[in-house]
């Protein structure tokens, strides 16, 4: 009679965990954003990446930048450094479309905090932009991902946008580089090319008279006899043909551009991760040691 009573027992305990298991199912199936069936979500639970101005002062600049979250762990950080319109609308949008497709991004504000809100204003914003402060900023955006214990990510991946991407350029080669870059219709070098320390997808407009496809195709054959990862696609269109606010506007262009440039960012964010050099700790106690080993 007591095994009797067991079994029943036990048959009991067994249909209520399945009736528990089922409910469960059906709250996850009918729930599909709630945070407790996502473990590491970066948002706080919400299925949709999230967007907020963010200061940049822990990372070595005092300038703002524009951080999109994803809605799960990222992989890779984007760097995005606009174009002369600076961090407007579209900079922002781009962010939250990368963000939603899992990418941690921040967009950093080359005219720390002033808004160009007349076209014509941008040549003189742009001459009087102070390049060793926009490089702090654009370094700052690389640190934000390496240095922060909330954000930080395996691999940073910088892109810019014509005057972005000439401190794109200039950052790849910096203390704080990346590691790859994206150019649209960035700059070449003419002389003294050297080999850039890190991959770079450089994307140029077939229609721009200054800088010509015989000059970027003498540029990327210059850094690819020193050694360097680099390749130049060219896009049918003007220079431009990214942002809205430009008359060479071109989404068609643009989506055939991020065709060549978003396999890019997956590729060096499924490369093995580089080894950073000493720390700042580390440099100190060097410092510290050869000046006891020369007393």
């Amino acid at each position: 009679m007591f095994d009797v009573c067991m079994r029943a027992w036990a048959r009991g305990c067994c249909l209520a965990l399945l009736v528990l298991i089922a409910g469960a199912v059906a709250h996850a199936q009918d729930n599909p954003n709630d945070s407790s069936n996502s473990p590491g979500m970066l948002s706080g639970g919400s299925a949709k990446p999230s967007g907020r101005s963010i200061t940049l002062s822990d990372f070595g600049a005092e300038d703002l930048g524009y951080l999109a979250i994803p809605a799960t762990p990222p992989s890779v950080g984007i760097v995005l450094v606009p174009d002369a319109y600076g961090l407007d609308d579209f900079t922002r949008q781009e962010a939250d479309r990368l963000a939603a497709q899992g990418f941690l991004v921040v967009a950093i504000d080359i005219y720390n905090g002033k808004q160009l809100n007349d076209p014509g204003q941008m040549a003189n914003m742009v001459s009087n932009l102070d390049a060793p402060t926009v490089m702090k900023t654009v370094e700052a955006g690389v640190r934000l991902f390496h240095e922060s214990p909330k954000f930080r990510v395996d691999h940073v991946v910088m892109v810019g946008w014509g005057v972005g991407a000439n401190y794109v350029w200039q950052a790849t080669s910096g203390a704080y580089a990346p590691d790859g870059a994206v150019m649209f219709y960035g700059p070449v070098q003419n002389s003294a090319v050297t080999k850039s320390p890190i991959p770079v997808c450089a994307l140029y407009s077939d229609r721009d008279p200054a800088i010509t496809r015989d000059s970027v195709l003498n540029f990327q054959h210059a850094l690819r006899a020193a050694g360097s990862d680099f390749t130049a696609w060219f896009i049918a269109a003007p220079p431009g043909w990214s942002n809205p606010q430009n008359k060479a506007y071109s989404p068609a262009e643009d989506r055939e551009a991020w065709k060549v440039a978003e396999p890019f960012i997956l590729r060096i964010a499924a490369e093995p991760v580089r080894k950073e050099g000493p720390s700042e700790v580390d440099k100190v106690k060097a410092t510290v040691k050869n000046i006891w080993r020369d007393l």
